[in-house]
Order: structure tokens, then C-alpha cells, then sequence
């Protein structure tokens, strides 16, 4: 081992003298130590040679060493750097390895100048053309069956079933959307579009056995309402009840003036190409409105019910009237004068005796000397003619109110069954259900005649006895008027006493009789008549002022009335506008002239009436077809003459008076009761009597007389039938100067049916009802459209079929439970998907014998055993006994075998009651009688009856699939779950119990219940087609889909809100059917001219380079080109000043850029 070596020498000086000089000598001793340790002192030869090996390393070593090490390795570096030295010089050898480099120079400004420098290629900013990728992520979406099919698809191509598109997963991810699972597969390498519906598999194998399903991406965006003041480019986010994050951009915009534009929306379910099934409306008037309110008035609630809307087909009057004056001079002038002064003018109208029967706001006036004429909006009366009733109230604190219907009381006759307790003549009774009440005449078991009736009896009414307080009751059979009271609208009223009070009436129907009852409809006050006066306005006053007056000349009634076919708070749509006289009309623009809906009560001032016409269409074509046939009277509607059919007596005690009270009495027949003298043949007699409360008809009767040769009236006929009439022996009106002879009408009642209004007890129902057949389905397309012109807004469409919406068949809501389930996950609904269900109805199979067929054509009658004469569809009786008949519908048949479906029972009863009871098995076998026989018989080969016997009869179920599709769905994740359903078929229902499977995700349950969907419009009223009318700048007409987003339903209402800052939106439909596509970018910025730069052989090239720092170039130009610089490139530099200040906030002070010379 070597030696150790001490760095000390002094320490053994003491141990080198001999013995003596410690005792003789120690102060030379002493010197000698003192002098080694000098020598030991820093920089002294003895430091130095001792301690040679330590100072070979340069953390220790002195600085005379120190500057021997620069000068070795620092060759190239200036004298003075800013870095410590030993530091510098142990790493020097990373700067020399990497000259040339943007390390190297960094290094050389942290050595030299302890400064940041940063390195910029410009070279790499250099515009390249056509070089920038453009990447558009696509990706589809689909329903797993099984999940873990589709979690292996990752990574591979697959392939459409349908398109045949091909594409490389490579990534899956789940979203949950409205409580539904949406799966995006993305894809690369994409060839051809997946369309929705399809199954994809592997391309591999091509299996498609449980694979995934493509739901579809939302592929494109139809407009609807383009809103207005857009661009080309504007952007827009897709806002919808079902999806998320969608994304289009504006491709094309329009400007136009009044032109209407339809989109098909939804199609429902239930319409038809065949317009006795399905009408289209598009609004003829369209009103601006203000004001609307509900006037829910009664006699114990006078408060107001805000925000109400008129209803869809009721009528809404605007009540309106004219008249011609005279001596008006001063009348003229005063109006000239207001209205240049924009000031509304009050109008009051007068009778002869100075009473004000009427008043209302003037709307138009013209005039000419002292003549003119006054168009004028009532408030209470009217200006035409009325009556004065003076009246007695029975109860002098009940009184009356304005504008209400007052009817007088009648006398009717009521067929009672079931009678419980005793009724006695004077006892006042009440309909339960109608409230209509009356006093007792008489009574038995089986008939009840009351006078001093108010109200309307029904025949679903039980008559309770209010008098006795007993629970007297019995049942209504049958309703007949035997004296029918007349009824008016009171304007104004007045009173001398707090018991006698004057009515001033209009719109009269009847005649009123003195010493009857009267009672206000809504007030329900009750007055005795006392006496009546014909009175109308005489004189008018402008704003009451008793020198500014008129004479009224002539009267007419020049009231607007309409359908609404839609409506919002503000606008109002129409069809049918009319006049009072029947002509086409139009709505007076003036708020004072309000409307009013006849069944809602709703009332609005009129602010704009809109302008457009001729816009109309037809329903180009339909999906998920359904051939019917149905009638389209319904027993809650009224008939022809605007009665409620529940109301029209159907027999009564003589068949003669069934209908009595439809309003559709007619003169069958005209009876001579005497011939009287002096007339001539041919006269004419007229039937002017006999309407509702003893007033006249709708329309008068007309006949002529045949006479003999001395003038005596032989017999008359019938010339015209007249309508409305309510009572029989009507006597008629004789235009001759003959004398005594007596002529009374034979009135006959139809039931008003609007096929044959005339028919009525004695008919058949198929020569009564309305029927139709024909096809109906979903709405596919629209056809035959005409824009129309001049539209100002957009209109309102009305498609509706209503002998499918009368049958309130709306979407159905099903409880599932026992949930289909995979790998524990509950099975979704895909929205959208087809949902069918195979439904039973029970049914009887008849076996039959020999077939017979009797032909008029040859007398005679022939056998077969071709049940072709029984068509499908056809009705076929056997006749049980003289009382009782079997009927059921043929839905099937073979060789030997008939199926029959709707099998019920007909009994007719003694009194002529009939009733129909359902028997779904109700045929029996007999071989020798009871034979059944078609109903109606077929026409081919002039058929006349076909008829067979029952050899044998068993139960058959009629198979039928009720469709419908997937419009929400909840999964509770517990095996239940709540299913939306839209209604795809009309004549079938989903059952109440079972089960159903989805077409598309298999999901599927048990049934527990289900419900109807309130907050859904019925059937044959569920389509929904916009019409937009352009009448602005900047209409958003077409659409391109930048992210499709995921979860949009196909056919779903849209909302396009616009990226910016406008307040408008867009409305349009999902088309949900191909390949979603998200935002794109280019995968690189070497094209862009607003990111690079164009070659200029000096800065931008690809041999520059530039030195970004604190320096200016001069400080280290000639050290960098010296020590790092790369030959064949040109340096620039770039001064880059930063400080530092409060908490590092980085600020650039100055940006110099300058190039090596």
C-alpha cells in the first residue's frame, strides 16, 4: 500500500532533532517549525507540492490552477463569462458536442451573458401549399343488443348490412341522454355512409347475428322557420327536446314578400289523400289581437279569466251594424271635426220615446249635406229593430244582466220510466244532469207534463221532485216540446220600482206571450210578462249630446262571423269569413269592433287584419297505411240545424213527432181543411208559422192550389218544403182574393243527419250516417302546394281528419315490468323504433252446409258451396225468433268455414225499444232452421239473398298487429319502465296486459298498465305542418350540418339558436338517417396565409435562423458566428426585453429584429 501523505510537515519537525536541542536548543527548534510553517502557507511551494493530487480537481483547485484550466478548455470563449468557471468548465463538453445546435447557442448565452435565448426557425413558418390535412372525425351511433359484441368491434373494420359502408372503429363511448344509453362508435377510413336502421358487423366474418343497430347521426336539417336578418355562414346551436350538441351552419338565405312556405313537421297518424276523411285549412283572415280574456260570468261569479284562447272550429262573431240617417247636418260636421282629431266617438241610439235602446263605438262614417250612414260597433242593444218586455220580478233583489239571453217558459211533456216515490201535479222538478226544471200538470208511471220549464231536458236526465223534499225520482225516457217559449238577447234594462223593470231585447227567436215567466240564462232571474212594445232606435246621438243628432233612416246588419281554425295570445286564423248576409266578409280593423268566440266566451280587441290569399296544398303521399271504414256522425255532435242530436226527441209517445224539437221540420204534405170560394188555380200559399217559440221557420214553406171551376180549393202541393219548422197544422198563408178557405201544413222531422237531414225514426241508420272508406296513415309528403301571395303573416294550417280525431285516440303511455335484461343491464328503447303487438279478438268460427243463392236475373234460386258469396267484410243475420236476431261481421272463410267478428245481439222489445248487446259467440247450430243470411246482398250476378244453415260452431280469434313507435322512454333501472308510444294504427289498440318487444333494440316487458297521454293531440289532429310567409330579408332556407351531435330523433321539432348575438331563432326538423360528422380541423397550419409566410431567400428560407433575446445583435454576433454558428445559414437576431413585476406577470416592452452583416 502506498503511504499515506500528511499535507503537514511542521507537525514532524520537533521528532527530526536529536535530544539535545530540546534541552540545549528549542528556540532553534522553534525557528525551524515556524519556518516550515510558512513554507505550508497558501501558494508557498510546500502547499503546492503537498497538496498537487487535490488541486487537480476543480471544485478545490487554486486560482492560479484555475486560470491554467481556462485557458485550456475555454480556448474559444471570451476572457469574462457570466457563469461561474469551475461550473462551466466541468460541462463544456455538452456545448462543444452540440455546435451548430439551438442548444448550443442557448448554452452560450447562459455562459456568456447569463441571458434567456430562444431559437426561431422562420423557415418553418414558410407557406407550403396543399400540404394541411383537412380531418373530419365521422362516427355513427348505435343500439347494442349486446354490449359486448359491440365493445369487440373496437379496433376492427366493420361493415353496414344495408350500404354495404365500410370503416375502422377506433374508439367507443356511452352517453346517457333523456335516461337512454347512445353508443358513438367512431370510425376512420370511412367508405360510403351507414344508414339508420341497419345492422353493422364485422368484415371479417360479416355475422350479424345480436350485432349493433345504427340508430342514425342527424344527417341533415330541414327549415321550417327561417327567421329573419341572417347571413350565408352564420352558425347556430341545435336546441331539442331529444339531443345535444348539434351544430349547422346558413348555406342560403332568401327575401321575399308574402309567399307561403309549408314543412312537413310531423305526420301523425290517421289522414288521408281522400278529403272526405281529411280536410286542409289554411287560413283565409288572420288577425292581430290585444286584450283576450275569457268573460266567465254568472250571476254569483262576475270576476274575469285572464289569458284564455279561442277553440279550434268554434265560430267568433264581431258584431257590427250600419245605418242611413237623416237630418244630420250637424251630426256630419261634429264627426268630421273628432275624427280628424283621431278621437273615438260614442254613438247612442234612441227609441221615439227618448229611451236609449242601444250604444257603441262609430267605426266609419260617410255623409253627404244632412245624409249619410254610421257603420258602428255595439256595446249594449242594437239599432235595429227590438222589443220592450215590461216585466215583474218575482224576487225584486234577482236581477237581470246585460247582454244575456232571457228565454220564456215552456211547456213539455217527459216519458218516465222507474218511477220511485210519488209525484204530485204543482211539484217543481230538475233534471240531475241538465238542471232544467218545471212544474207538474199531470203524472202517471209512464208520462209527466210540465209547464213553466226552463232549461233543456235530456234523456240521460233522472227528474228529481225539489218541492216535496222527498227522494222522489224517476227516469227520462223521452222529451217532447208541446209549447216551445220564445228567447232574446237583453241590451239595456231599466226599472220604475224595485219590482217592475223594462227589457230592451234583440236577436229575437219566437214570440213572447204576455202573463208568462221569463228568466235570464245566466242571471237566472225570473219576471213575469206584463206587456211588450215594438221599439228601435229612432234617433242617434254622437256622444249622448242631445244637439248632435240624426234620424234613422234604413238598418242593416253587417257582422263578421268566422271558423277559427288556430290560435296563440296574439293572433287569430280564419276560414269561412262571412257577412251576416252570407257573403264572403272580411274583419273590420278597429279595436272597438271586438270579436267573441260563440263556445269559449272569449273576447279580443282587433289590431291588425292580415293580408294574404290563395295558399293552399294537398297530402302528396302517406307511410304506415291502414285501410278503414267508418261514419263520421257523431252523438255529441249537433245536427244541420245546430241542436245537439243527445237533445232531438227520437220518438216520444207518437212516432209521428220523432225529431219534433230537430229543427228540421219540413212541409210534407198540405192538408185543405176548407175549400173555401173565389180562388183561382194555381195560387200560391205560403207557411210563414210554426218555428222555434211560435216564430217563423228558417225558411218559409210554398205550395200551389188546384181549384174547380167555382173557385173551391180541391187539394194543394207542395212547392217548396221550407225548414225549421217546430209545430204541426201550420195554417197557410192563401195569396187570392178568395174567401174562408183553410189550408194546414203536414210537418215532417228529420233528425238533421247532415246525408239526409229529412230522414228520421222510421230510417235506416246506413241511409242516415255519413260513411266513408278509404286509407289512412302518417303524413309522408306534401303535394300541389301554391304559395298564394301577399301573405303578411304566417298563416295557420289546420289538417284534420275528424271522423278519426272524434274518437280521442291519443298516444299511449305503458307501464313495463320484468324488464328483458342482458348481463344485468335492462334493456333501452331506441326513440323511434316500431313497436308491435299481435292482438286477439275473440270471434266465432261457423261451419256451414249448402249455400243457397237466390237471382233475380233467372227466378230461380241455385246451390253452391262457394263462400265467396259471403265477402269479407259483409254482415250476416240469423234470425233466433220473431224478437231476437244474431249479427256478426265476416272477417274470414275457406271452402266450408265462415269467421265472424263483432257478434252482438238484437232484440226488439214490445214498446219498440231495440237494444244491441255484445256476444262474441252469438250464432248457433241448427241444420233445418235458423238459417243465416248475408245482410246485405251482393250485387254481382244481381244476387238478391244468400243463405246457408249452421252445421256447427266453435271460438276464433280474429289475429291482428297494433303498431305504433317510440317517442320517450323511461328506464328505472329496476326492471320497470315507463314506454311513449305513438299511435300507428286506428281500428286496433295496444292490450292492456302482455307483452311487447321493440323491432329495432329487442327491448321489451310485461305489461302492468297503461294510460293515454293527455299532453298529446288525438289522432287525425297530431300532424303538424309550418307555414312560413316571407315577407323579410335574410330568411334561412337551407342548412349544412357541422356536428351532428348525438341522440336526435328522426322527424323532431328543432330550435336553431343562433351562435351570435341575435335574439331569433330557427325552426326546423331532424332528418336523422346516415353517418354522424363532428367539427373538422386541418392537421396542420402549412397552407394558411393568415398563419405562414411566402419564401423570400433572406428571412423566410430554410437556411435562417434567429436569436431571440435581451441583446442586441452586436454584443454577440462575431462570439456566436465564432463558436456555434452553422456554416450556410444566415443569423438574425431579435431583442426581447422582459421584467418581472407583482406576483410574475410577464410584460414585453420591445421587439427589435435585425440581421447579421
Amino acid at each position: 500500500m502506498p503511504a499515506e501523505i500528511n499535507d503537514k510537515i511542521s507537525i514532524f519537525v520537533k521528532d527530526h532533532f536529536p535530544q539535545f536541542y530540546k534541552e540545549d536548543g528549542p528556540v532553534f527548534e522553534a525557528f525551524v517549525q515556524a519556518y516550515y510553517e510558512f513554507l505550508e502557507q497558501s501558494d508557498n511551494s510546500l502547499d503546492y507540492s503537498r497538496n498537487l493530487l487535490e488541486y487537480q480537481d476543480l471544485d478545490k483547485t487554486t486560482s492560479e490552477f484555475l486560470e491554467q484550466f481556462k485557458k485550456l478548455y475555454l480556448e474559444q470563449l471570451p476572457g469574462l463569462i457570466k457563469a461561474d468557471d469551475r461550473l462551466t468548465i466541468k460541462h463544456i463538453m455538452d456545448f462543444y458536442r452540440s455546435k451548430g445546435s439551438e442548444r448550443s447557442i442557448q448554452l452560450l448565452f447562459r455562459i456568456l451573458f447569463d441571458e434567456q435565448a430562444n431559437v426561431i426557425k422562420p423557415g418553418l413558418d414558410v407557406l407550403k401549399p396543399s400540404t394541411s390535412e383537412f380531418r373530419l372525425p365521422r362516427y355513427i351511433e348505435v343500439y347494442a343488443p349486446q354490449l359486448d359484441k359491440l365493445i369487440a368491434l373496437e379496433g376492427l373494420e366493420i361493415v353496414g348490412a344495408t350500404s354495404g359502408a365500410k370503416g375502422f372503429v377506433e374508439s367507443l363511448s356511452t352517453n346517457i341522454i333523456n335516461g337512454a344509453r347512445v353508443h358513438v362508435v367512431q370510425l376512420s377510413n370511412l367508405r360510403g355512409d351507414f344508414l339508420r336502421g341497419e345492422i353493422i358487423a364485422k368484415s371479417s366474418d360479416g355475422l350479424m347475428e345480436d350485432m349493433p343497430v345504427v340508430t342514425g347521426s342527424l344527417s341533415s336539417v330541414d327549415i321550417t322557420l327561417g327567421g329573419q336578418d341572417f347571413v350565408v355562414g352564420d352558425e347556430f346551436e341545435i336546441i331539442s327536446d331529444v339531443g345535444k350538441q348539434g351544430k349547422v351552419r346558413a348555406t342560403a338565405i332568401d327575401n321575399a314578400t308574402g309567399l307561403v312556405e309549408y314543412q312537413l313537421a310531423n305526420g301523425g297518424f290517421g289522414f288521408s289523400t281522400n278529403t272526405d276523411i281529411t280536410s286542409i285549412d289554411v287560413n283565409t283572415q288572420h288577425l292581430v289581437v290585444a286584450n283576450v280574456i275569457n268573460s266567465a260570468q254568472t250571476f254569483s261569479n262576475t270576476s274575469k279569466v285572464e289569458n284564455a284562447q279561442f277553440e279550434r272550429f268554434e265560430r267568433v262573431d264581431q258584431k257590427v251594424e250600419k245605418i242611413s240617417f237623416l237630418s244630420g247636418s250637424g251630426m256630419i260636421s261634429h264627426l268630421n271635426t273628432v275624427i280628424a282629431n283621431d278621437e273615438k266617438v260614442f254613438i247612442v241610439g234612441k227609441e221615439s220615446g227618448g229611451n236609449v235602446v242601444a250604444n257603441g263605438f262609430l267605426i266609419e262614417e260617410t255623409g253627404s249635406g244632412a245624409n249619410g250612414t254610421l257603420t258602428i260597433a255595439p256595446h249594449t242593444g242594437t239599432f235595429g229593430n227590438q222589443l220592450a218586455l215590461s216585466a215583474n220580478l218575482i224576487v225584486n233583489t234577482h236581477i237581470f244582466q246585460n247582454n244575456e239571453r232571457v228565454s220564456e217558459e215552456e211547456n213539455v211533456t217527459l216519458d218516465i220510466t222507474n218511477t220511485q216515490g210519488s209525484f204530485s201535479a204543482g211539484d217543481e222538478v230538475k233534471g240531475d244532469e241538465s238542471l232544467a226544471v218545471g212544474k207538474i200538470v199531470t203524472v202517471n208511471s209512464s208520462v209527466m207534463t210540465l209547464n213553466s220549464v226552463f232549461g233543456v231536458f235530456t234523456a240521460n236526465d233522472n227528474v228529481v221532485d225539489v218541492t216535496s223534499g222527498v227522494a222522489n225520482t224517476a227516469n227520462v225516457t223521452g222529451i217532447s216540446v208541446t209549447s216551445q217559449g220564445a228567447n232574446a238577447t237583453i241590451g239595456t234594462f231599466s226599472n220604475s220600482s224595485a219590482k217592475v223593470y223594462r227589457l230592451n231585447v234583440s236577436d229575437i227567436t219566437g214570440a213572447f206571450d204576455n202573463g208568462k215567466k221569463i228568466r235570464g240564462d245566466r242571471s237566472l232571474a225570473v219576471a213575469t210578462l206584463t206587456s211588450q212594445t215594438d221599439t228601435g232606435a229612432s234617433d242617434v246621438f254622437a256622444n249622448g249630446t242631445s244637439t248632435i243628432n240624426a234620424v234613422v233612416d234604413t238598418f242593416s246588419n253587417v257582422s263578421v262571423f268566422a271558423d277559427v281554425i288556430g290560435s296563440n295570445s296574439t293572433n287569430v286564423g280564419f276560414r269561412n269569413a262571412k257577412f251576416a248576409n252570407g257573403s264572403t266578409g272580411t274583419f273590420y280593423q278597429n279595436t272597438a269592433a271586438f270579436i267573441v268566440g260563440v263556445n269559449s266566451n272569449t273576447f279580443a280587441n282587433v289590431v291588425t287584419v292580415g293580408t294574404g290569399t290563395g295558399s293552399t296544398f294537398k297530402i302528396g303521399g302517406l307511410q304506415n297505411e291502414e285501410a278503414i271504414t267508418i261514419y263520421t256522425d257523431f252523438i255529441g255532435d249537433n245536427n244541420t240545424a245546430n241542436v245537439a242530436y243527445l237533445d232531438v226527441v227520437l220518438n216520444g209517445n207518437d212516432p209521428s213527432s220523432a225529431g219534433a224539437n230537430s229543427g228540421v221540420g219540413f212541409v210534407d204534405t198540405i192538408d185543405v181543411n176548407n175549400g173555401g170560394t173565389g180562388y183561382q188555380n194555381g195560387q200560391s200559399v205560403t207557411f210563414h208559422t210554426g218555428g222555434a217559440g211560435g216564430g217563423p221557420p228558417v225558411t218559409n214553406a210554398t205550395g200551389t192550389v188546384l181549384t174547380n171551376g167555382s173557385g173551391v180549393i180541391l187539394s194543394a202541393t207542395v212547392t217548396a218544403a221550407g225548414a225549421g219548422f217546430f209545430s204541426q197544422n201550420v195554417v197557410g198563408n192563401i195569396a187570392s182574393n178568395g174567401t174562408s178557405g183553410v189550408l194546414t201544413a203536414n210537418v215532417d222531422f228529420g233528425y238533421g243527419f247532415p246525408k239526409a237531414r229529412h230522414l228520421g225514426f222510421d230510417a235506416v241508420l246506413d241511409d242516415v250516417l255519413s260513411k266513408v272508406s278509404g286509407n289512412i296513415g302518417t303524413i309522408s309528403s306534401l303535394s300541389d302546394i301554391n304559395p298564394g301571395n301577399n301573405y303578411n303573416f304566417d298563416p295557420f294550417v289546420s289538417v284534420y281528419s275528424k271522423g278519426i280525431a272524434k274518437f280521442d285516440k291519443r298516444d299511449v303511455v305503458v307501464n313495463l315490468k320484468n324488464m328483458k335484461e342482458t348481463a344485468g343491464i335492462f334493456t333501452d328503447f331506441v326513440i323511434g323504433e316500431t313497436i308491435s303487438q299481435t292482438v286477439l279478438s275473440p270471434g266465432q268460427s261457423l261451419t256451414i252446409n249448402t249455400i243457397t243463392v237466390q237471382n233475380t236475373s233467372t227466378s230461380s234460386n241455385t246451390t253452391t258451396g262457394n263462400t265467396s258469396n259471403f265477402p269479407i267484410g259483409s254482415s250476416i243475420v240469423q234470425v233466433k225468433n220473431s224478437t231476437v236476431n244474431a249479427i256478426g261481421d265476416i272477417f274470414f272463410s275457406n271452402s266450408t268455414t265462415l269467421g265472424i267478428k263483432n257478434g252482438r245481439v238484437k232484440q226488439t222489445f214490445a214498446n219498440g225499444l231495440v237494444t244491441f248487446t255484445i256476444n262474441t259467440v252469438p250464432f248457433t247450430s241448427n241444420t233445418t232452421v235458423n238459417a243465416i243470411s248475408i245482410a246485405a246482398a251482393n250485387t254481382l250476378n244481381n244476387e238478391t239473398n244468400v243463405f246457408t244453415t249452421v252445421a256447427s260452431n266453435g271460438a276464433l280469434a280474429q289475429s291482428s298487429i297494433a303498431k305504433g313507435q317510440v317517442y320517450k322512454f323511461t328506464n328505472n333501472n329496476d326492471g320497470t319502465g315507463d314506454v311513449g308510444i305513438r299511435r300507428l294504427t286506428f281500428s286496433l289498440g295496444f292490450n292492456e296486459s302482455g307483452n311487447i318487444v321493440g323491432t329495432t333494440s329487442g327491448a321489451g316487458g310485461e305489461i302492468e298498465n297503461t294510460y293515454e297521454d293527455a299532453n298529446t293531440n288525438p289522432i287525425g289532429d297530431n300532424a303538424q305542418i309550418n307555414a312560413d310567409a316571407k315577407s323579410a330579408n335574410g330568411i334561412i332556407t337551407a342548412v349544412d350540418v357541422i356536428n351532428s351531435g348525438i341522440a336526435y330523433q328522426h322527424n323532431a321539432n328543432l330550435t336553431l339558436r343562433h351562435t351570435g348575438n341575435s335574439n331569433i331563432v330557427v325552426s326546423g326538423t331532424a332528418n336523422v338517417t346516415t353517418t354522424g360528422i363532428a367539427p373538422g380541423k386541418h392537421a396542420s397550419q402549412d397552407s394558411h396565409l393568415n398563419t405562414k409566410y411566402i419564401h423570400d431567400n433572406d428571412f423566410y428560407q430554410s437556411h435562417s435562423y434567429q436569436v431571440e433575446t435581451g441583446l442586441s445583435l452586436n454584443k454577440y454576433r462575431d462570439i456566436l458566428l465564432k463558436s456555434a454558428h452553422v456554416a450556410g445559414t444566415k443569423l438574425f437576431g431579435k431583442v426581447v426585453k422582459e421584467s418581472t413585476v407583482n406576483n410574475a406577470v410577464t410584460v414585453s416592452n420591445s421587439s427589435i429584429t435585425q440581421a447579421a452583416t
